[in-house]
Order: structure tokens, then sequence, then C-alpha cells
């Protein structure tokens, strides 16, 4: 059996798998025939019943395909098919099966290489939640509400998480009391800052480099932003970073623009210039090129200054430039919810 290079039919299992806009990208990046398709199903979790659904076309239309499934579910998937008795042959990390004659190839997908008190959820309507906690905290909390929930892994320490049982939203409530994670009742975090922001009367800027404004463009992509953004910074030269943000010539030359040093002087020009409650500031090295051995590729500085607090963190993300960039945008809005305190009581 040859490898499968350009199917007709191509399957996603997994929520906002292809929907996403930075994860569909890199996915037509790797696998660029998936637009050529004559017949595309995006399935927003894993079920028995989805498998059917597929077997059904499958055995109908006799059309080769090509089934990229979240790494959460694809022992599942895998699982059910050898149940029904079809044997694969492991390719180039990928599991080929053949159905009546027709190829179906199974590819695992892991996009990430290396999201008011938990007391009053059963209390609520919703079934759509943001977890943030230690990576190691959400690992186990995933594990032990297994099938009861969808999980999409946002960072290592963000979750968005959709209840699918009410055994779901038990154990999710007794978990977020048992860990030390914090949990927002929310489905857009985006528009969830917007609303806190707005009823506290804060305001919020960035001064981005090697996001070019991406986290600008999340914020402002909700209804309402502009009663919390005035205005942003995308401080790409080091020519503009001191004169729209004051940074020093001596701090850009002895330390560089990759720096918690710049990243302070970022935060602090950005928040008078603007005269915001909050700054946030991103400097990194998005790739591909551009990196040292000191300063690698995925090397990035992300600051937040709320009133007079500042925190600044030093990450290095793994993929291409738009992960790099996507990811220090995700990393920011964390940091910016996080430095405030009073974030998840007010939902």
């Amino acid at each position: 059996m040859s490898k499968l290079r350009k199917p007709d039919y191509i399957i996603f299992i997994g929520a906002s798998l292809y929907q996403d806009f930075v994860r569909r990208e890199q996915l037509e990046r790797v696998y660029p025939y998936i637009t050529d398709a004559t017949h595309i199903d995006k399935f927003p979790t894993y079920s028995k019943e989805t498998i059917d659904d597929i077997f059904s076309i499958l055995k109908f239309k006799k059309l080769p395909a090509s089934m990229f499934v979240l790494d959460i579910f694809y022992d599942k998937v895998c699982k059910q098919l050898e149940n029904i008795g079809l044997l694969p042959i492991e390719k180039d990390d990928n599991k080929i099966y053949s159905i009546n004659g027709t190829m179906l190839i199974v590819r695992k997908i892991n996009l990430f290489k290396k999201l008011p008190k938990p007391s009053n959820i059963l209390n609520r309507d919703i079934s759509n939640f943001k977890l943030f906690g230690d990576e190691k905290s959400l690992q186990d909390i995933e594990k032990r509400l297994k099938n009861h929930v969808s999980i999409i892994k946002l960072l290592p320490t963000w979750y968005n998480l959709k209840v699918e049982t009410s055994k779901g939203e038990c154990g999710l409530t007794k978990f977020v009391k048992e860990y030390n994670v914090k949990l927002l009742p929310v489905r857009s975090l985006r528009a969830a800052i917007v609303k806190y922001f707005t009823a506290k009367g804060k305001t919020i800027t960035c001064a981005e480099s090697c996001t070019g404004g991406l986290l600008s463009a999340k914020l402002t992509s909700v209804s309402g932003a502009s009663n919390i953004i005035k205005g942003t910074f995308v401080t790409y030269s080091n020519k503009i970073k001191q004169e729209w943000l004051g940074v020093k010539e001596e701090t850009l030359k002895n330390y560089g623009a990759v720096s918690k040093e710049c990243v302070s002087e970022m935060l602090d020009g950005a928040q008078k210039n603007a005269q915001a409650d909050i700054a946030i500031a991103i400097s990194g090295i998005a790739g591909p090129t551009g990196g040292t051995d000191e300063k690698p590729v995925g090397t990035v500085y992300i600051g937040v200054k709320n009133g007079d607090n500042k925190e600044i963190k030093k990450y290095h993300f793994e993929g291409d430039r738009s992960f790099v960039q996507e990811q220090s945008a995700r990393v920011a809005l964390e940091m910016l919810i996080l430095s405030e305190k009073g974030f998840f009581d007010f939902f």
C-alpha cells in the first residue's frame, strides 16, 4: 500500500481543528493538498457515531481519504477501527486502513509541540469554560474528566473546555477546588476581557514588535473594544522603539531589542504615551531567521504593567513563524488577566 498523497476526502476530528485560522494555516503548509479535496468534513469532537458517519460516506462514494485526528481522540479512533476488524499498516507515522478497497490514512495532529466561584457553576446554564493553571494540574484534570468534556489545549497552561455530560460538570467543579487552577465560565476570553475592563473603567495599550499588531487585533476584534483600547504601538525597528516608546539607545546596545530590559522600557513608554492603566509589551524572534545561539528562534519576552506593578517573562516557543506569533499573543492575554486579582471573581 503506497502513501496517500492527494486524497479526495479530507476528515478532521477535533474541535476547531480546521476552523481555527492558525491551525488551518499550519495544516495547509504541511499538507497543501487538503484544499484540493472534493469532500471535506469537520467533526467538532469524537464519538462512535462519528466513525459510522464517515464509513457511510467512504462506502457510498468510495473516496480515498485522509483523516486528521486531534491527539486526544487519536487512540479512541484507532481502537474503534481495530475493534471492527480493520488492521492498519503503519507508515510515515500514519496508520493506513483499507475499507472495501478504499484507502483511509489516519494522522495524529498535535498542533502545539512543546484557556465566579466554582461552587456557582452548577447553577449556570453554561457549558463552555476557560481553564487556567499549571501544566501538570491541567493534564491531570484532562485525564480524570475523560469522555465527559471536550478539551482544546490553547497553551500548556490554558484549555478551552466544553462540558458534554452532567458528570463532566460535577467533576469540573470538584477538580477546580482540588487543584490550583482558575476557571472562567465564558465562551470567549477576548469578549470577557472587554467586558471586565469596560466595567472597571480601565484602559489598555500594547507595544508589539515580533507579533506585528496581532495582540491588538485580537483585542479589537470584539465589539466594544474602543472602551478599553485607545491606541497601540507596533514598534518593529529599534529606531521606532526609541522614538515612540523612549527605549534607550544604551539598552538596545547592551541588551538588544529581545531582552527583559527592552520590554521593561517598552512597557513604561507605552503606558505613559497612551495614558493607559495597563500596558502589554512583546519583543522576540519569530523566525525562521534572526536567531542566535544565545537567543534562538522562538525566544520571546512578554511583559505586563498593571498600574505600577510590572511582570516580564522569557519564553521559548516551538513551531513556525505564525505559531510563535500566535502563542506569544495568547500568552500575553493570559498574563493580562492574571495581572488582575479580581478578574476571575467578576464572572
